[in-house]
């Protein structure tokens, strides 16, 4: 069968031909080296976020450690005056309990 294009138009579709096909490979090999290099920048952000979020829970528990501490020490401190002041911690409980119940009645 004979085509009924003349040569220059075939030869010029088979080069057109393969110009596209080698710009599909190149668009596919740069598609995969961004997608490569997204990989590579997601897996650096994780363990960057992993490390910060390592840094910040160890920063927590040595807060709450901290806090831990000073009030146990406050409690030693008010239970030590409480022991040493007794009739004038009864009286300010005494005191703060009329206020209350004075308090409570006036809502009423």
């Amino acid at each position: 069968m004979e085509t009924v294009f003349s040569p220059a138009v075939t030869d010029s579709v088979k080069s057109a031909t393969r110009d596209a096909q080698k710009l599909g490979q190149d668009v596919k090999g740069e598609v995969k080296d961004a997608v490569s290099r997204g990989r590579g920048i997601a897996d650096h952000l994780a363990s960057d976020a992993r490390t910060a979020a390592d840094e910040l829970s160890g920063r927590a528990k040595e807060a709450l450690s901290e806090g831990r501490e000073r009030a146990s020490k406050a409690v030693g401190r008010v239970s030590d005056y409480a022991d040493e002041n007794t009739a004038l911690v009864a009286l300010a409980a005494f005191g703060a309990g009329l206020l209350v119940g004075y308090l409570a009645a006036r809502r009423r």
